[in-house]
């Protein structure tokens, strides 16, 4: 299997702090070679990192703008520049029958696998290691993958096809979050966190996966470093969406129910996105406001309740309907005035105390 190695050494430079005429550095994409490089820049990585997949895909170097076997790259900072003759050529790298067999299986090719970007931070070594542990999962359109709610336990990634990404909202309709095509992966964000899957995953058209089962996961995260450094950040960016979509609900008016949607990871999100406006909880034949001011909890009433004891009642609650209606401003004065965070809390710690009590009366009763 041919593999691409690049070359960078710096031939005109000034001013530039790290590097000096002559220094190089080399890469296996899309690791650096660090017996072949003298210095490493990020800035100057930065600038190659763009040619590399397409070179890996046959791109010509005309196509991309830069010689046939030579090319230069010019880098920029505040300090100084440097200019790169950047060269490229091929190596070869054993692959056992065994490994080529499987990936026959898994209908793929060694270079295609490379190219995803979840594999592409890997070195070889590492890449023949995970090859063995990849199943293929052929899916028919209009079949949940996984659903909220449920334990993870695989990571997927697409090989072909499209998946929507779900949230379902009880008596609120599906809401289609985003869409997965090929390269991508999910189910990520259960194995690292713990926490139920927070999406249902749907195949949009006939989809082929790769999954790797949670044990191994694990595992390959633990010895694989650039692995944890690239699912921190499509968790970053995932957030990030996340984000987004929920400044986006929240300044229409979000409504949903509290199964999926706890009331404290509800209160944490108006607290931290500054919101101000009234949340309407109904449930257990009730209903309960809370009144946010820029993020602050001004007032809550549950029934004959208000205030600090009608917040800690509400979050015994594990069933209901909710609805954000955001306002520009209050006219009522604040008559909570812990900070949100702290009553949210407290609130928690008095839960759990709650719960533990239940649970050694349970346990005093079975043993009487």
């Amino acid at each position: 299997m041919a593999l691409l190695r690049v070359t960078m050494i710096a031939e005109k430079v000034s001013e530039c702090p790290t590097f000096s005429k002559g220094d190089q550095i080399t890469l296996d994409y899309p690791q650096v070679v660090l017996e072949e490089t003298d210095k490493v820049c990020l800035l100057a990585l930065d600038q190659v990192h763009p040619y590399i997949l397409p070179l890996s895909k046959g791109v010509a170097y005309a196509t991309l703008g830069i010689g046939d076997e030579i090319g230069t790259l010019r880098c920029c900072c505040l300090m100084g520049t440097v200019t790169f003759n950047v060269m490229k050529r091929r190596r070869r790298i054993a692959i056992t029958p065994e490994t080529l067999k499987h990936l026959a299986e898994l209908k793929l090719d060694l270079a295609k696998l490379q190219v995803m970007p979840v594999f592409a931070p890997l070195p070889e070594a590492s890449l023949e290691k995970i090859i063995p542990l990849l199943q293929l999962q052929q899916i028919h359109t209009g079949t949940d993958i996984i659903q909220q709610g449920d334990v993870g336990e695989f990571l997927y990634v697409i090989t072909k096809g499209e998946v929507l990404v779900l949230r379902e909202g009880g008596q609120i309709r599906e809401e289609v979050l985003a869409t997965l095509s090929e390269g991508e992966c999910f189910g990520e964000m259960s194995l690292i966190s713990g926490e139920p899957i927070s999406a249902t995953i749907r195949a949009k058209t006939p989809v082929i996966l790769l999954q790797i089962s949670k044990e191994d996961f694990d595992r390959l995260i633990l010895e694989n470093p650039s692995l944890s450094v690239y699912f921190t950040k499509l968790l970053t960016q995932r957030l990030q969406q996340a984000n987004t979509r929920m400044e986006e609900m929240l300044d229409k008016g979000m409504l949903g129910n509290i199964e999926t949607f706890s009331i404290p990871e509800l209160v944490q999100t108006l607290a931290l996105n500054g919101r101000t406006g009234v949340l309407v909880i109904s449930g257990q034949g009730n209903e309960a406001d809370i009144h946010f001011g820029k993020g602050f909890i001004h007032q809550v009433s549950l029934g004959e309740l208000l205030g600090e004891q009608a917040f800690y009642e509400l979050l015994t609650w594990e069933k209901g309907q909710f609805q954000f209606q955001p306002a520009e401003r209050l006219s009522m004065k604040r008559l909570v005035h812990k900070d949100t965070m702290h009553l949210l809390m407290e609130g928690l710690r008095r839960l759990d105390e709650q719960k533990d009590r239940h649970s050694e009366s349970n346990t005093s009763t079975e043993s009487d």
